[in-house]
């Protein structure tokens, strides 16, 4: 990731917050917002609790889906993100996962970085402008595996392609209605040696069947 601008948040985008102490969280703010979200936008489904997970774990569904967020965040200010996008964004696709021998398992070819930024024109033409982050036009391809080894516990398995290339494994436990574990940075060049994941799991998406 060394040939992109590094960018230090101090905040996200919607759905990801940084505390003080530089841990991502990924706020499920869709199940209890009341703020109408625009028309062509998809809802994002609310986190399961703990224990509904290790429900779902121990008796899955698999006619159908669970929406997946990943957040990764590094002490040197990167911060990754994939899962809910809206309806009508480019390129398309968001995380979902289903169920396979035990493990919850899925891929999006959009996990976003913030270091990797898109430079928007000031408005009206002329000079300035300003760089955003989590450009759509620089993905990630992710894939990962979720399997559950024990009450609230869990082994995480994260493969990312085209241009990083390095897959991890990790042990995280279930903390309110999240996933946390640690694993090592994400870039083969870093600053930092850790990440930080955070991982949250929506509620059933039942198969939609056209007769």
């Amino acid at each position: 990731m060394g040939a992109f601008t590094r960018i230090t948040l101090a905040g996200c985008a919607a759905g990801i917050a940084l505390s003080v102490g530089g841990t991502a969280a990924v706020a499920a703010a869709s199940s209890t917002s009341s703020t109408p979200r625009p028309a062509g936008v998809a809802h994002a489904a609310a986190a399961m609790s703990c224990a509904d997970l290790d429900q779902v774990f121990q008796s899955p569904q698999t006619n159908g889906t669970y929406p997946v967020t990943v957040v990764s965040n590094q002490p040197d200010g990167i911060v990754g993100y994939g899962g809910e996008q809206y309806a009508y964004s480019y390129p398309s696709g968001g995380v979902s996962g289903q169920f396979a021998n035990g493990q919850l398992t899925g891929s999006t070819s959009n996990y976003l970085f913030s270091d990797r930024a898109t430079f928007i024109p000031p408005t009206g033409g002329g000079f300035g402008g300003a760089s955003q982050p989590f450009s759509i036009n620089a993905p990630v391809p992710l894939s990962y595996t979720l399997a559950r080894t024990g009450t609230g516990q869990y082994t995480v398995g994260l493969n990312f392609g085209s241009g990083i290339n390095r897959q991890f494994s990790f042990a995280a436990q279930c903390m309110g209605e999240s996933l946390v574990g640690y694993t090592r940075a994400i870039g083969n060049n870093e600053y930092t040696d850790d990440a930080t994941y955070t991982i949250t799991i929506g509620t059933f998406v039942p198969t939609t069947i056209i007769h």
